[in-house]
């Protein structure tokens, strides 16, 4: 399938027509035979060549292909398959009327057959009246009284027809009030004594046959990375020809930043290694990606790949998928080059355009050189969004007396520093039948109130709302917000039954106003800056050893799709410099990212010095500081991740991720992997026991004793110095309203 600058390729064949459709009918019927004696089904050949844009400077032109369906591993591609999605924490309803909603990612290639809610329940005594409502993606499921439920607890087991479930996000709302048609809901009846309490324990199953991925390059990320589920990368392998050159690694990294975009939380189970590395072991049998050169590529591998469109690498890279060679049932996909390694890097960024990857037709695809891949981006200096570019092109509404929220969230660059003057302006639209006596807005950020708005009968049509955002709450740059109307009633502050159901409704041109800068400083809280600035790579390089045909990339890959997942714009090249101790000149002027052991890195070692905590002579211990002492036993099993302004003083900046050996290098893995453990970074040292227990520091730059000097965020320093502060302060107000009486009274 190649791509085209928009001219038709005629593309010229020896020998005569006939025998050319010779060749393809027996190809065919090959492929078939072999599709049936794995049970896979293959569909009909594309009829003709198809084109589409690329871009602005190219179009797909599409060959008769035929996009097989392949196996799928155990995970995937079997009938009766299960999975339970847990609720992550309890979920606690008060009052005489409240609801929550938990929402549950399902996969777009399964096929679903059923669901069930199971629920774990415990419901104070002055609740024994009330009812307990159960929704599914906004359709009645179950209703009963929580008399049936009491504080001992109780569990409830519901059916869930696979009809009312959805591909992708489902919501399932549960409901505490009264039933309809006994008794109204009052607001000045209502107590934090009457509560229920979905435990932690309660979950969401679905039983479901996972679709079989096929040959079309179009399913890319799927099946290396589902779209639900187990999305750790487990099963799949990036596997790269032995002795790969520095522009194949660099591809192959970008490969797996490309599998990352779709992988907010890493992927801890993705593997990478050269050749030898990965088909002398188990990964033989996983889903395989090759990233390299077509005279690199292993004849085992090479056998499946497509003849007509190797024969044309030297007009640019191609991509194919087939079954692979080294386990049946399993997929290869193929981004191979010419004689011009630099050209995969093309090729991989292509993979990290959502876009672009769904126009892709049939299992082969030629790259045409200087074909332009990158993704629409936003404007990187924007400062103003409107709920309708944050995802809400409807607006959001709530319904229901009494509390109701409304949540959306907004995530800025990580190099991005919110500055004073951040606001929210809110157009707002509410129901006319409240008490607007003790009717109220309040927005809330990261948690912390920003400002609350009394509702209005005159303005209940349109109203608006402007309320500046504290600038503590803005600090992180990710700001989960949350509109909490408090809709009371009239007639006694009642609802009863029949009466119109209040709401409220934040209009989708509502706009949130956030001035930002960039943000300097090389913390751990600010990654993944240094190495990705505004969404995208900036001036970015990993430290890798010098080739060798049995390498294992895995950690260096499994970074660089956490650092995928940061990624909105493509355009930028992600860079590979082979090991070197400090002074080499290409070491200069980047980012640079080295993990490794100190016995395996001549670039850690000849910077031991530069490190917040550096080795000993012999590299098999760390050395403690001003900030922590460190016993030997104890530093020799200790794993770091430390952040540092290059030496050649360019503002550049280096992450080592490092250990003494390779057993307590794993205990760090994780915070650089995943995201659960990596958001939790602060400081620009963070050292990692064998217990894998993180230990934060924050170090200057300079040689001045400093507040962020004074304080180690591991120990009792914090608290102890807030309260020396808070106690300055305290007697420095007295002290002064002590004086200004004395000398008011004269």
């Amino acid at each position: 399938m190649p791509f085209s600058d928009g001219k038709q390729d005629g593309t010229r064949r020896n020998g005569s027509e006939e025998d050319v459709m010779k060749k393809w009918i027996s190809a065919t019927l090959a492929l078939m035979l072999l599709g049936v004696s794995l049970g896979i089904a293959v569909p009909a050949a594309v009829a003709s060549a198809l084109q589409q844009p690329v871009g602005s400077a190219a179009s797909v032109k599409q060959p008769s292909a035929t996009p097989a369906e392949a196996a799928e591993p155990p995970s995937t591609g079997k009938a009766g398959q299960s999975i339970r999605l847990p609720y992550s924490q309890d979920v606690k309803l008060q009052g005489y009327y409240a609801a929550q909603s938990a929402f549950f990612t399902l996969g777009e290639h399964w096929q679903l057959r059923s669901g069930k809610l199971h629920l774990e329940l415990r419901a104070s005594s002055l609740s024994q009246a009330s009812a307990l409502t159960i929704e599914v993606n906004g359709k009645p499921l179950h209703s009963m009284k929580l008399s049936r439920v009491g504080e001992s607890g109780s569990k409830l087991d519901l059916a869930i027809p696979a009809r009312d479930l959805l591909a992708g996000s489902n919501e399932v709302r549960i409901s505490l009030g009264y039933p309809q048609g006994e008794i109204g809901l009052c607001a000045d009846d209502r107590s934090d004594e009457n509560w229920l309490l979905v435990r932690k324990g309660s979950y969401f199953e679905v039983q479901y046959d996972s679709e079989k991925p096929t040959l079309e390059l179009r399913q890319f990320p799927y099946p290396f990375v589902p779209d639900a589920g187990d999305i750790t990368g487990k099963g799949t392998s990036i596997i790269l020809p032995d002795m790969p050159s520095n522009e194949v690694v660099a591809a192959a990294l970008q490969t797996a930043a490309a599998l990352g975009v779709s992988a907010a939380e890493g992927l801890s189970g993705l593997h990478m290694g050269t050749y030898s590395e990965v088909s002398s072991g188990a990964r033989r049998g996983d889903h395989l990606i090759y990233v390299g050169p077509a005279a690199a590529m292993p004849e085992e591998l090479r056998k499946a790949a497509p003849s007509e469109m190797m024969a044309q690498l030297e007009q640019g890279p191609v991509l194919f998928r087939a079954l692979s060679p080294l386990k049946g049932g399993k997929l290869l996909m193929g981004i191979v080059s010419g004689s011009d390694d630099a050209s995969l890097d093309g090729a991989a960024r292509l993979l990290q355009n959502p876009e672009l990857v769904s126009q892709l037709v049939g299992s082969e695809a030629l790259l045409p050189s200087g074909t332009n891949v990158n993704r629409a981006t936003e404007d990187a200096t924007r400062e103003r969004w409107t709920l309708n570019q944050v995802g809400f092109p409807q607006g959001l509404k709530v319904e229901g007396p009494f509390r109701q929220q409304a949540n959306f969230d907004l995530k800025l660059p990580s190099n991005k520093l919110v500055l004073p003057g951040a606001k929210a302006n809110f157009k707002l639209k509410y129901a006319k039948n409240l008490n607007f006596s003790g009717s109220l807005a309040t927005l809330y950020v990261n948690g912390i109130p920003a400002g609350s708005k009394k509702l209005d009968a005159s303005t209940a049509d349109s109203d608006v709302w402007e309320v500046p955002i504290p600038s503590q709450a803005a600090q992180s740059g990710y700001l989960a917000m949350s509109v909490v109307f408090d809709l009371q009633m009239t007639d006694y502050n009642c609802a009863r039954p029949g009466e119109q159901t209040p709401w409220a409704y934040i209009e989708p041109d509502s706009t949130i106003s956030l001035p930002a800068e960039d943000e300097r400083a090389l913390l751990l809280e600010h990654y993944p800056w240094p190495f990705v600035k505004n969404g995208r790579w900036n001036e970015a390089a990993f430290v890798v050893p010098a080739p060798s045909a049995n390498q294992d990339f895995s950690l260096q890959a499994r970074m660089a799709a956490r650092l995928g997942s940061f990624l909105t714009d493509n355009s930028a090249s992600l860079q590979v410099r082979t090991d070197k101790a400090w002074g080499a000149a290409e070491l200069e002027g980047l980012n640079l990212i080295a993990a490794s052991t100190a016995q395996d890195s001549q670039l850690l070692r000849s910077l031991s010095s530069e490190l917040w905590f550096g080795y000993d002579s012999t590299f098999e211990r760390f050395v403690g500081n001003e900030k922590r002492r460190l016993l030997p036993e104890f530093a020799s099993r200790l794993a770091s991740v430390q952040l540092i302004s290059s030496p050649a003083g360019d503002g550049a900046g280096i992450l080592a991720v490092t250990a003494p050996n390779a057993e307590s290098l794993a205990q760090a893995e994780k915070y650089v992997e995943e995201r659960s453990y990596g958001s939790g970074l602060v400081g620009n040292a963070t050292l990692v026991d064998r217990w894998e227990k993180a230990l934060h520091h924050y170090f200057a730059e300079d040689d001045s004793y400093s507040v962020a000097e004074r304080v180690n965020l591991s120990s009792g320093q914090v608290k102890l110095f807030a309260v020396l502060l808070g106690t300055m302060l305290l007697m420095l107000l007295l002290g002064i309203v002590f004086i200004w009486r004395k000398y008011r009274k004269r």
